[in-house]
């Protein structure tokens, strides 16, 4: 790759993945003291951030997880990720004090010249952000199997 390409490359690779993230709070019978969900890291030694998904031997995707605990109220939230081939969105129940594994896969094709950033934004003040870089790969879709389950 040359090197005047670069900086371009990298202006794509971030608008690859970027993700955002909504809270819809839940029937609170006008009670102002019920606090929003609030996400922060949650450590999980030993577990994956990322997992390749292969047919036929050859990498098709990857499925990123994020490890998280609301420490906010519950209520519901909406997560989003977009990428240059599209978006998928999905709105999750969520319980004050519990732990999550968010999961997103991204279907990509390998690339010598290509890299992008998975980022997905949590709810919260100021909420978790989890991003991975990724070399050696494009996006070549819609995010999909958006998923988030008690861990």
């Amino acid at each position: 790759m040359k090197l005047k390409s670069l900086p371009m490359v990298l202006i794509l690779a971030w608008a690859c993945m970027a993700a955002v993230s909504c809270v819809t709070s839940g029937e609170t019978g006008g009670n102002d003291d019920e606090k929003l969900p609030d996400f922060v890291q949650d450590s999980c030694a030993g577990c994956a951030d990322q997992e390749f998904i292969r047919e036929g031997g050859i990498v098709t995707g990857i499925r990123f997880f994020s490890y998280v605990k609301n420490t906010g109220g519950s209520g519901k939230i909406s997560m989003s990720i977009a990428s240059s081939g599209g978006n998928a969105t999905r709105q999750f129940d969520v319980t004050a004090g519990s732990r999550y594994v968010f999961q997103a896969s991204v279907p990509v094709e390998t690339s010598n010249t290509s890299s992008f950033t998975y980022m997905a934004q949590f709810p919260g003040t100021p909420g978790y952000k989890d991003t991975h870089n990724v070399t050696g790969y494009r996006c070549t879709g819609a995010p999909y199997d958006l998923k988030l389950e008690l861990k």
